[in-house]
């Protein structure tokens, strides 16, 4: 799947909701179904700067030569942001 169509999907997803709320919770589910990021990669060096909250993100090239990525945050919708560019990105 390429990323437009990933994106496309994430989109329609999303419209199909027609409330805020719904959408939050939608994002925060998003979020509790990431895969947890061993502490171990939770280091200054993978640690975001300027955010308010706390975001570790960290990737490295698998054998076919595409990037996975983890991440991680202390906050739930920021961590529901996070599964969504992760879904876009990683692979």
């Amino acid at each position: 799947m390429t990323i437009n169509q990933i994106q496309d999907e994430i989109i329609a997803d999303f419209s199909l909701l027609d409330d805020w709320m719904d959408r939050y919770e939608m994002i925060i589910e998003m979020g509790n179904e990431l895969d947890p990021m061993p502490e171990s990669e939770k280091t200054p060096q993978h640690l975001i700067e300027g955010c308010q909250s706390r975001v570790w993100i960290s990737g490295e090239l698998d054998a076919d030569n595409r990037l996975q990525l983890q991440a991680d945050s202390d906050a739930v919708i920021v961590k529901g942001i996070i599964a969504m560019l992760l879904k876009v990105l990683s692979g």
